[in-house]
C-alpha cells in the first residue's frame, strides 16, 4: 500500500512537472498552441519526455539563479518574464 501510495505521488509530480515545461514551452514558441505540443510529446518516448521535461525545468532553475544575483528586483523581472511567457 504504501509503495502504491508513493507511486501515485511521484506520477502526480511528473505531470504537473511535465505540464509546466510544456507551458514554458507552447509560451516561447507561439506557432504551436499548448494541447498541440502536449500532443506531440505524449508521441516521444518516455525517456525522451522526462529528458525534455528536465532540461527544461533546469534551464529555467539556472535563469532564476541568475536573476537572483540582482536581488528583490531581478527576482521581479524574473516572475513577471515568466508570468508573459505563460500567460
Amino acid at each position: 500500500m504504501a509503495t502504491n501510495v508513493f507511486s501515485d505521488a511521484i506520477s502526480g509530480i511528473g505531470r504537473s512537472c511535465r505540464t509546466v515545461a510544456l507551458a514554458l514551452i507552447a509560451g516561447v514558441s507561439r506557432k504551436t498552441g499548448f494541447h498541440g505540443l502536449e500532443a506531440r510529446v505524449a508521441a516521444l518516448p518516455l525517456r525522451e519526455q522526462a529528458i525534455l521535461t528536465g532540461a527544461t525545468l533546469a534551464l529555467l532553475l539556472g535563469i532564476s539563479l541568475f536573476a537572483a544575483q540582482f536581488g528583490l528586483v531581478g527576482l521581479a523581472l524574473y516572475l513577471a518574464a515568466i508570468v508573459l511567457i505563460v500567460g
